[in-house]
């Protein structure tokens, strides 16, 4: 029992639950939805496509307006935990409870239901300033941009004191960046961003070591064990467009190929199933499959295969003198004795001395491996676990292509060609 209070009385905060794991990197996300108006746009990939008179949206179906307040209710719930954070948090919820007035106005014909619905959901009930405000003057897109970016710098404020937090809130715009930033524009509105040189810098090794030192600092506030699997799936991607960067590119310019925009929608879902990962989605299994498995034992061949050759190459003298003394002491036997009982006998006590020789050196290595083999499991199961949620773009390839993938450890995706490839 607390000591120093009366029966039935708790401290005021154990009254707050405690704030689960991957909640702030979350929060970044959000906020990078919240503050470009192109991530809160419905996803138009769907197949066959949302249809409002049949179906009831699910979230990634909501039209731009609703999304926007369905990401302001979001964003609200996350900075629950943050009590000092609720002012700023009230100028970005006061510009969405305009916009939910007027969808509530428009829907339900009612000046009394518009009224109810501009209550914003972070405010202070007896807040009449805002409640004013929200519904005497009509949203603004350039209000709400600057609200999220002075709630963004209240957020950094606040978490400059605590390494963890403000890595994992970093983490949430960077990886939300990663997979959105990159776009085939319209014709005359062009940007950096939308060449696929934007792509290419973006999984370049010195974006990539940000990505991965902001994974790393977020420690304790992302799941057990999701760091290292995000991490390996970061890297398999950027192998990917290393390996396929022709089919991205033009060859004669900054532009597009044909199939970037398949590359393109297939990022946009790795980003939500790194969402997934990170926030401990329980539809996300983070368990390999039989599939993701395959490729970690691919992988553990081709490294196996490296290090033989790695020591072949740096020790291939001592190599070759070994085998030329056995070759010598061979001749020297069946030169130098008569009788095939003699070379045979003699033949079997030299094989019993290379073999006992060789079992007492396997047995020295194997004990002084033992401890590497835990390590080489270990590492397997997680490079699994990474290609279990690794969502690579569905391109037909051909036998060079794969031939190439497969030099570099890619694996060429399961397509099937009667869905993917007539989408």
């Amino acid at each position: 029992m607390w000591v120093g209070a009366e029966v039935g009385e708790f401290p005021v905060e154990r009254h707050r639950a405690v704030q689960p794991a991957g909640a702030v990197f979350a929060l970044g996300w959000v906020m990078a939805e919240l503050f470009e108006p192109r991530r809160r746009e419905r996803v138009t990939v769907r197949q066959p496509p949302f249809d409002p008179e049949v179906q009831l949206p699910l979230a990634d179906d909501l039209a731009p307006d609703p999304k926007l307040v369905f990401l302001a209710d979001e964003l609200a719930e996350y900075l629950h935990w943050f009590p000092p954070l609720a002012k700023p948090l009230r100028r970005v919820t006061t510009q969405t409870g305009k916009r939910r007035a007027a969808i509530a106005a428009e829907n339900l014909a009612t000046a009394q239901a518009a009224e109810e619905a501009a209550e914003p959901k972070g405010a202070a009930a007896g807040d009449a300033v805002y409640r004013e405000a929200a519904a005497d003057t009509p949203f603004s897109e350039t209000e709400l941009l600057a609200a999220v970016a002075a709630l963004n710098q209240a957020i950094l404020d606040h978490f400059a004191d605590d390494p963890q937090r403000l890595s994992a809130y970093q983490l949430g715009l960077a990886l939300s960046d990663l997979v959105w930033l990159p776009a085939i524009a319209a014709p005359g509105k062009e940007s950096p961003a939308s060449r696929p040189s934007a792509l290419f810098g973006l999984f370049a090794r010195p974006s990539m070591a940000g990505v991965q030192t902001l994974l790393n600092g977020a420690g304790a506030q992302l799941p057990a064990g999701t760091a290292a699997i995000v991490s390996k799936s970061l890297d398999n991607w950027a192998d990917w467009i290393d390996v396929n960067s022709g089919r991205i590119k033009s060859p004669v310019a900054d532009t597009w190929a044909p199939d970037a925009g398949t590359v393109l929608q297939a990022l946009r879902v790795q980003g939500w199933v790194w969402r997934s990962v990170l926030v401990a989605d329980q539809e996300v299994t983070v368990q390999p499959s039989m599939g993701a498995w395959v490729e970690a034992g691919s992988a553990i061949a081709r490294a196996a295969a490296k290090v033989s050759a790695a020591v072949l190459r740096r020790f291939w003298p001592v190599v070759l003198i070994a085998l030329a003394a056995l070759a010598g002491l061979l001749t020297l036997v069946i030169v130098n004795l008569s009788g095939a009982s003699q070379v045979w006998a003699s033949l079997v006590t030299v094989a019993a001395v290379v073999g006992t020789s060789g079992w007492g050196l396997g047995s020295g290595v194997s004990q002084a491996l033992s401890g590497v083999g835990s390590e080489v499991w270990n590492a397997a199961r997680a490079d699994a676990a990474a290609w279990n949620v690794t969502w690579l773009p569905a391109l037909a390839a051909t036998r060079v292509e794969r031939a190439k993938m497969d030099r570099r450890g890619v694996p060429v995706p399961h397509v099937r060609k009667s869905l993917d490839i007539s989408l």
